[in-house]
Formats: C-alpha cells, structure tokens, sequence
C-alpha cells in the first residue's frame, strides 16, 4: 500500500511540476541556509562545553580593558592578582579553581622552524578541565616548570610518535622541561588553545593579571555571586568591573573580534529558517490546493471502504515525499559548498595565537543535519495532523480564511526578505563607494615583522625599494600602525597622554599615537583641514584628525603647549595641523581620535622601529614590483613572517574586510529571490484554484455582462487585501531589523521611506501578475459550456 501511495505522489508531482519544483528547491535552499547558520551558531555558542562538569565551570573576567566595534565595553579573561586574593575570600561559593598564563616559543628542529603555543599551570588546571591521557601522568610531577604535558598533535611534530615520555623539550636556552605526558587534542570549539602545558605554578603577566577560572559548589546560588560581584569594587581599578561567565560565554564575551560574526551568524540562521518555513507553508498550499481538486476522488475512495487512516498515511506521504526530495538535494549542496562554508567559518585568533585556526567539524555537521531534517518531517506533519484529517473529512470550517493566512504569512516572509534584502544592499554599496579619505590604488605593503625590526634598522631600505622604474613612492610605519587593521578598537603605534590644560579635565585620557615617515601623508594622499604639515621646523610638532580636535574640544589647540602632567611645565610638543579623517578600519568601527608624529620627533626617534613599507607602482606593473621588492628583502630571515604573506596589495585587504558583507548579501538575496518567487506560485496556485471553483460565478458575470477586467478587478482586490496585511506586518518589522543592523556599523546609510513604498509596489504587481493568467484563462472560456457542465 505505502509503494502504491508513493507512486501516486510522484505523478501528482509531475501532475504540478512547476510548483512541485519551485516548493523543492525552495525547501532544499531554506534548508541548506538552515543547517549551515544554525550548525555554526551551536558550535560558536558551545565552546569548552566539553568539560567535566562544566554546567559549574566558570572564569573571572574583568571588564573596562577592551572595547567592541560599537563601543560598548567587551571583557577581558584575565584578572589582576589584587583582585583574585580579594574575590577569593568574597565568593565561598567557589569550590575549586585554577590560574593559567600563556606562553609562546619558537623551536627550531633541523631546517624547520616550529612555533608552539602553550600554558602554564599547576595540578589544579586538571581538576577543572578535559584531560585524556594517551602515556604518561600529570600525577607526582612537581610544579617547578621540570615537567611539560604535551597534545597529541605537538607530540607526533615534534617527536613522530606520542610515545615520547621522558624527552626532552627544548623550549629556549633556559627552559628544557622533561615530556610528562601527552594527552588527546582538544576539540576546535575551545579558547583553551595550547600545543603544550608547562607544570609550573602561574606567574602574572608584565601587567599582573592571570585568567582565572573557578568550579562553584553544587548547591551554589549563581545570582547571589552575580549579587556580590555587582557590588565588588577591583583593587586594581575602581573603573574595572569583574564578572562571572561560563565557558561558551567566555568565547562570545572576551572576543570582541567576534562581534560582526556572530551578528551575520543570526542572520544567516534566522534567514534560513524563514526560508525553510515559507517553502513548507507553500507545501502546504499546494498539498490543500490537490487535495481540493480531488474532493470527489476522495469521497469516492471513502465510500468504497478506504478508512481515515489510510487516507491520512496517502495524504502523509504526498507530504513527506517532496521534503525527502528537498533533504537530498539540501545534502547534496552541502556538501558541495563545504569546502568554501569551512573556509568562510574558520575562526583565527588574534595575538599570540593568531596562526590557529579553529574548524567547525564535518562530522557533526552532517549529523545534526540528519537529526534535524528527521525532527522537522516529524514536526510538520504534527502540526499538519489536523488540517490534513480536517480537509480529507471535509471538516475544516472556513477553509477560505485558513488558505489565505496561509498567503498572508508567506506575504509577510517574502516582503520582510525583500526590504532587509534592499536595507543590506544599500549599506554594501555605501561601504563599497564611500570615499575613505585616503588613496590606497597600486599599493603593496610589506610586512617586514615585528622582531626583525628590533634586530635591524629596516628604514635603510626604503631607497633601494624606491629603486625601480615602476615604483612610484614608498613610506613606512611602525608596529601596530598599518594604514588598514581589521581591529578598529585598538590603533596606533602606542598610547600616552597628552596635557593641554595645567587644569586637565580628563586626565586618564588615552591617546593613540602613529608614528610614521615624514613622506607618509602626501604618499596616501591624505588632506591637511587646518594648520601646517610637519616640517624639520617643527621637529617636535604633532598632528591630529579631525575627530581628535572634536575630542579634545580647544579651539586654540596649535597654540597650546602639552604639558607635564606630573609637574605642569610646558614641553616643546605641540600639535600644528589637523587633517581629515581617513577610514583606516571596517566601517563597523568609529574613527578613533588619532594623534600623528614622525621618526624624526625626538620624543619617539629609536622608540619605535619601522617595519611596515608601503610601495606603489605603476599601473600594470605590479608583478615586476612584487619580484623587486623580494629580491630587496631576499636577506630578511624573519621566523614569525610568512614571506608568502609578506607582501599584501591594499586594495585587496580592503576587499577582505567586506567579504562578510558581500557574502551575507549574496545569502540574503538568493534567500529572498526564493521566497518571493515561493510566494508568488502559493498566489498562483491558490488562484488557479479558485478560479476552477468559481468558473460558474465567472460565467454568470459574463453572462450578465461583466468585462474581463471586471472579473480581474475581483480577484486583485481579493489578493490585494492579502499583500497589504501580509505588508501592514512585514515592513514594521523589516525596518526594526534592518535598523538594528545598521546601528552596528559606526558608518552607515539610512533607510528612505521610498524603499518601503517600492517593496509594496512591487509585491502588489506579482500579485497581478500571478492572477492575470489564471483569470484570463476563466474568463475566455465559453459560459454556456462552463453552466453545461456545473
């Protein structure tokens, strides 16, 4: 009996091709954008869940340190050792707790160079987390930095094997700890990155703080220690606030890079999950739209002695057939987009960890794809259970209504698509074309490395890198200064304080400071508001952006002096020009109040070494450029440099920094151009339904003298009524998420009241368009044979 009902499944399938196609492959699209965001939001929100008993595992974060994009406040997973000794006799809820520091060396074995993340800490580190030991123990081994417990992965590059224990570890000339043990590799979902565990009790860092994390006891009250933890005051900074996170909250709370990816996380989820559901109410549609058609065939069928059971399982498997279909399909594009899906999701840290990447599993992936897809076919034919026994008796009251909420919410789906789709789309064009202040064209940066510079005065390079018919200029800056970073929170060569008033109103003001080479502003092009550019003249001169004069609020700032703040006597520094901002970051990121200077002040000269350059070249001359420039820096021997990232094109970084909105916008419009064209054949099928039930109220009217565009006037304004609900609801809505959205950029357009007024538009002409067939259709057959056969 199933065979026979699947047979009739596939050839209503065929009977209704059209649809039947648009309701696949618009369930496998939803479904597919689904599993691949939702997936991914699971495994972002589930870091270091691993844990024994980690429901109870949680760290002491201190929170006044860093900042996101937006300029909230994000948290630090450290904590100063003033505040630990404090907060230890505060919480006697804590039952257990460890501290750890990170570490990082460079080892090098044979002719390769190896680099090796890793941490310190005591015995305690192993009573809080997941430990597997394949050889070896942590057990008896004193804490005196003698011992290190190596990963799996570190052990086979190191050793070839993880039988290894009681070799030795060259980590530098000083610290040569003996193998202890070696323990599986941690999952990729953890911020607990490490290729080896000295066993060595934690020394704070150069700024005494340590992560810290703590197990409560089992009958703790957690909001009574988030109670006095909101009343503590740090030792350390009375500005600083100490908090108590989990560990998945630790990876969303401390990692304030993360911000814009979780936020195109949810879309993309969120986004899915409206597609899937708008292609299952279209499934639905089509399903009442046959099963109306069919009325007197299933009458039939119940007369003859077919029971509700099996017309329910006839009726289930109509359903179900084309959502196998969609989840074979949908498995089918997963896998093949996964290889550039794990590439777009790769997670890579910043600092000392910045080489690892972290991978969302495969394995895992499909599994909860088949998990899910098996909960979703459940759930929709829970929900669909009555609807369908309602419609196959012949029970369902006003099936009319039902039909068209279901046009209504597919309406709403559609159109809330299309106005979020136009919002991201005018916000893409605004980050692509808005000028950012400076001219990066034909220009290659060189990353010389941060320990290179240290060794080495690297400026003498710059007149052999100007050496060459197709370069045009070359400039160079310091460390934590490149001309574009994708961390906006944090830029400049370093910070200090500049005093401009004896009577300082602000004097925990933090200023950032770029030190770059004198030809540096008329390289990039950059325009000078007020004041003069820096000249030998001025040695100890300063200039500012124009959010810094804004900041600093003096309309007398060049004839200010900036005073000793300790003493308040005048120093020769002094700013004499202000230039325009220049958008050196993601436009997520506000443009900081920035201060400017070159090698040749004396306050910064052999304090800041130079190792960014910058070199542009002739138009259609870059390959030449490019094997210049290596045969320049050939000699460079730079262990923590990859010479094949050495050399970056800056309008290529650029183009890095927008790929996350590019590819939200592309997921977003193919989402959307599904959805509306899933709702544009839920109109047409529902139409094409009506009309064959209302094919002798059509013949009537003409009868009586009704024109065909009366008779369409009748249905637009039937459906009319449908776009202007399923619209009433969606734009409201559309304009709080797409505003929402905006508001994390600190650069962002504006959503003009036409956009709406052309959404609405243009749903009410696919509308028209989807009727006009099916009524012209009605209304050209002869009334006489349609009355005939009624």
């Amino acid at each position: 009996m199933l065979s026979h009902y699947i047979k009739v499944s596939f050839r209503e399938l065929l009977k209704y091709r059209t649809q039947s196609v648009v309701s696949i492959i618009g369930l496998a699209i939803g479904f597919t954008a689904f599993i691949l965001g939702g997936y991914w939001l699971w495994w972002e929100t589930h870091f270091d869940n691993f844990h024994p008993e980690a429901d109870r595992l949680y760290c002491l974060t201190t929170e006044g340190l860093v900042k996101r994009a937006n300029g909230t406040n994000s948290d630090l997973d450290q904590l100063h050792v003033d505040d630990r000794k404090e907060l230890f006799q505060l919480l006697p809820e804590i039952e257990a707790s460890c501290s750890f520091n990170h570490l990082s060396f460079t080892l090098k074995q044979k002719d390769e160079t190896i680099s090796l993340h890793g941490m310190e800490s005591d015995h305690s580190f192993f009573d809080l987390f997941w430990a597997d030991f394949i050889a070896g123990t942590y057990k008896g081994k004193s804490p005196d930095g003698s011992n290190v417990i190596l990963t799996e992965r570190t052990a086979r590059k190191l050793f070839g094997t993880t039988d290894c224990v009681g070799k030795e570890v060259a980590l530098d000339e000083d610290l040569r700890p003996v193998v202890a043990g070696v323990i599986r590799n941690y999952p990729d979902n953890t911020d607990l990155l490490f290729d080896f565990l000295l066993i060595r009790s934690p020394r704070p860092n150069h700024v005494k703080r340590m992560t810290t994390y703590v197990r409560l006891q089992k009958n703790a009250s957690i909001i009574q220690v988030h109670t006095k933890l909101a009343r503590y005051k740090s030792r350390a900074d009375k500005k600083w606030k100490i908090h108590l996170l989990t560990a998945p909250e630790v990876h969303l709370r401390c990692h304030p890079e993360l911000t814009d990816r979780i936020r195109n996380i949810h879309i993309l989820a969120l986004a899915g999950a409206m597609a899937f559901l708008s292609a299952l109410i279209n499934l639905l549609v089509l399903f009442i739209g046959q099963q109306q058609r069919k009325q007197q065939k299933n009458r039939t069928y119940l007369c003859v002695g077919a029971s509700t059971k099996s017309m329910m399982l006839k009726g289930c498997t109509e359903l179900v057939l084309p959502l196998l279909i969609a989840f074979l399909i949908a498995f089918c594009l997963i896998e093949s987009i996964y290889p550039y899906y794990e590439s777009y999701t790769t997670w890579n840290r910043y600092g000392i960890y910045e080489d690892v990447s972290r991978h969302l599993s495969r394995v895992s992936l499909f599994g909860n794809m088949i998990s899910i897809a098996g909960t979703s076919i459940l759930a929709f034919l829970l929900v669909c259970y009555y609807p369908i026994r309602s419609l196959l008796e012949h029970k369902i009251q006003k099936p009319v209504l039902f039909k068209r909420s279901l046009i209504v919410v597919q309406i709403f789906i559609g159109s809330l698509f299309f106005i979020t789709s136009l919002g991201l789309f005018r916000q893409l064009h605004f980050i692509l074309s808005k000028d950012k202040g400076i001219d990066y064209s034909q220009v290659i940066q060189v990353d010389l490395g941060f320990s290179t510079a240290y060794q080495t005065d690297l400026s003498v390079l710059k007149p052999e890198m100007a050496n060459h018919p197709y370069v045009k200029g070359v400039t160079f800056t310091c460390g934590n200064a490149p001309v574009f970073t994708e961390q906006g929170d944090w830029y400049g060569s370093f910070y200090t304080h500049f005093c401009f008033d004896p009577a300082e109103p602000d004097p925990n003001r933090s200023d950032p400071v770029l030190v770059a080479d004198k030809d540096f502003f008329s390289f990039f092009g950059l325009q000078l508001q007020s004041g003069s550019w820096l000249t030998d003249a001025n040695a100890y001169g300063f200039l500012v952006n124009e959010t810094c004069l804004q900041t600093l609020g003096y309309a007398d700032l060049f004839e200010r002096s900036v005073y000793n703040p300790e003493n308040k006597q005048a120093s020769p520094l002094k700013v004499c020009g202000v230039i325009h901002d220049y958008m050196y970051a993601p436009m997520q990121y506000p443009v900081l109040p920035l201060f400017f200077t070159t090698f040749d002040n004396p306050m910064v000269k052999g304090f800041e070494p130079a190792y960014l350059f910058y070199i542009r070249y002739a138009p259609g001359h870059k390959k030449e450029v490019l094997e210049h420039l290596r045969e320049v820096t050939s000699h460079i021997q730079n262990d923590n440099i990859n010479r094949n990232k050495m050399f970056t094109e800056l309008s290529d970084l650029v183009d890095t920094f927008n790929r996350p909105e590019k590819v939200i916008f592309t997921i977003f419009s193919i989402l959307s151009l599904v959805c509306i064209l899933i709702s544009t054949f839920g109109i047409y099928s529902l139409v094409s339904l009506s009309t064959e039930q209302r094919r002798k109220e059509i013949a009537i009217r003409k009868v009586n003298g009704a024109t065909f565009y009366h008779i369409l006037q009748l249905f637009f304004r039937e459906y009319f009524l449908l776009v202007t609900l399923g619209n009433a609801f969606a734009l409201p809505v559309g304009y709080l998420l797409a505003k929402r959205w905006l508001e994390t950029y600190a650069n962002h357009t504006t959503l003009p009241a036409w956009l709406f007024l052309l959404v609405f538009i243009i749903t009410s002409g696919i509308v028209l368009l989807s009727i006009f067939q099916q009524v012209k259709r009605a209304a050209a057959t002869n009334p006489a044979e349609v009355i005939k056969t009624e």
